[in-house]
């Protein structure tokens, strides 16, 4: 699948990690081969890594702060097991819904006024995935660098891998040692490309839906120009008025569909994203590093997910605005503006429920959510904070 004509960068990079986990469209049987190699590869790569993870905590239990730091590996790992198993269960609407999107969304646009809303909706985009990618790129760069680092002087044999195998073979010789650390790594990357992408798609996603609620509001509001000016140029004139209504509701019509394909695609949206979206210490310098940028990862990600879905809340309710805001009562009340006034009726109740992901069908994603959980987690980091510091006083 040859996806934009405009070569967006954001779109580009989010296909082109979909294609590696192996979860995207194919263009022919040969390509069909290498998703499913790719999706083969990454159920290996999660396997080894929670296996690793699982082996290294039963070694470790009681020393709280390399359990809690392996803890959190073994949760990245299943949440991206999680993931991925809920996509691939949906996978036909998935690929239906990246055609349509396709199709209607990722596609050249002339007007002037489109144009300007579709650029700012890349802009955003391509901050957002850019300094994601920067924070996931540093996150696994970190474990790569603090084994390197603290080899430094070390004998062959006592060197040391990102995660302990607790194995009997010589793990520190070579050639097994560079093997190890190789797979080892490989995994890391790979696991961090899997724990963003799907997250990075659908941030894409909701952004552009926004901004194709934005371009209906542009419709509507092209719409009140044309009936006014049309209004005050032949304000007399009954037929004309009556021509006028005629062209209007034809025009209405047109951003009623539109308003309906939005609102069915946002649904199709939620069924297959609403469960990925609930699934949202005395250390070695490198390591803090690259728990920092973690960090700046999750909270990164949470925000971009929150920001894109907030923003197809907001959009979806200000397209009653844009309706209401027309002179429909300057129009005659012939048919064609009897139906014309129905449809705005219908349009602003519709508007009304507006459109959102939930997760899991609990609640809607909002910024609100961003907050109430940025401020739960801090709640949980002091808490854990204070346990390690008594756990060291005594």
């Amino acid at each position: 699948m040859h996806v934009l004509h405009n070569r967006n960068v954001s779109i580009i990079w989010a296909s082109f990690l979909m294609k590696i986990v192996g979860l995207w469209l194919a263009a022919d049987q040969n390509e069909q081969r290498r998703r499913d190699f790719a999706l083969i590869y990454t159920l290996g790569a999660l396997f080894i890594s929670i296996c690793i993870a699982l082996r290294d905590i039963y070694h470790t239990w009681g020393n709280f702060s390399d359990c809690v730091f392996i803890s959190c590996n073994i949760l990245y790992v299943m949440v991206v097991f999680f993931k991925i198993s809920i996509l691939y269960r949906h996978k036909i609407e998935f690929f239906n819904l990246l055609i349509f999107t396709e199709k209607n969304f990722w596609r050249p646009y002339h007007d002037p006024q489109e144009i300007l809303i579709v650029t700012g909706c890349k802009k955003i985009c391509n901050i957002c995935i850019i300094l994601l990618i920067f924070c996931t790129q540093g996150t696994c760069a970190g474990y790569m660098v603090t084994p390197l680092v603290a080899n430094i002087g070390r004998n062959e044999s006592d060197r040391m891998l990102p995660f302990n195998l607790w194995v009997d073979l010589p793990v520190g010789m070579s050639p097994y040692f560079e093997i190890l650390f190789a797979i080892q790594i490989l995994c890391v990357y790979h696991v961090g490309i899997c724990y963003i992408c799907l997250d990075n798609l659908l941030c894409i996603v909701n952004l552009h839906v926004a901004s194709q609620f934005r371009i209906l509001q542009h419709k509507l509001n092209c719409l009140n120009d044309v009936i006014k000016n049309q209004i005050d140029s032949q304000e007399s004139d009954e037929k004309y008025l009556s021509h006028c209504a005629n062209i209007c509701y034809i025009k209405l019509k047109n951003c009623v569909q539109q308003h309906q394909m939005l609102v069915k695609y946002c649904k199709k949206l939620e069924t297959i994203f609403t469960v990925i979206v609930l699934g949202q210490a005395n250390t070695h310098p490198s390591k803090k590093v690259s728990l920092v940028l973690n960090l700046g990862v999750v909270f990164g990600q949470l925000f971009m997910c929150t920001y894109s879905c907030d923003d197809v809340m907001q959009q979806s309710s200000n397209v009653s605005n844009a309706i209401f805001s027309i002179p429909w009562t300057n129009l005659p009340m012939n048919k064609a503006g009897t139906i014309i006034r129905k449809n705005v009726i219908i349009i602003i109740m519709r508007s009304h429920k507006f459109c959102c992901l939930t997760a899991g069908k609990f609640f809607p994603v909002s910024l609100q959510t961003f907050t109430g959980v940025v401020s739960m987690a801090m709640s949980y980091f002091t808490l854990l904070r204070n346990t390690s510091l008594n756990a060291t006083n005594s």
